[in-house]
């Protein structure tokens, strides 16, 4: 199994990024080169608790399901069709900040099946992804304020 963590400080309050990070289809803005379709709206709608999304990057289609959404402090989420990842779980969380900010705390875990290339792929894609997610969100943070 493999984790990646990442945070975030923003300037805005918990409640102003919770709605800039769960909303699905904003992702395409901070993260380019992403399309994102709601394939399924969650409870709220769209982007909560049940909802699917499909995440096209490049020739990869990625579906997800929010399977946690506690406004405004935590989603997580689990790709359940793409890529040959298994058991994988993503988390976000997101905390007040003495002046007012948040800070977002993000987790990833996932394994790769041995005919995958296992942990040793598993731990190359969490360093590109950390790279990646970890500018989009550096993006956002100048964005949501």
């Amino acid at each position: 199994m493999v984790e990646i963590q990442m945070e975030q400080r923003f300037s805005a309050t918990p409640a102003k990024v919770f709605a800039a990070v769960t909303d699905h289809k904003r992702l395409e803005s901070w993260q380019p080169g992403t399309k994102v379709t709601i394939e399924k709206q969650g409870v709220p709608a769209p982007n909560g608790l049940g909802a699917v999304r499909k995440i096209k990057q490049g020739p990869l289609n990625i579906y997800e399901e929010v399977v946690r959404w506690e406004e405004p402090t935590a989603m997580d989420y689990h790709l359940f069709k793409g890529p040959p990842l298994r058991d994988h779980l993503g988390e976000i969380r997101l905390a007040p900040t003495s002046d007012g900010g948040t800070m977002v705390t993000y987790k990833i875990r996932f394994g790769m099946p041995w005919w995958a290339g296992g942990d040793v792929a598993g731990r190359v894609i969490a360093g590109q992804l950390k790279k990646v997610i970890s500018a989009a969100y550096a993006r956002l943070a100048e964005e949501v304020r």
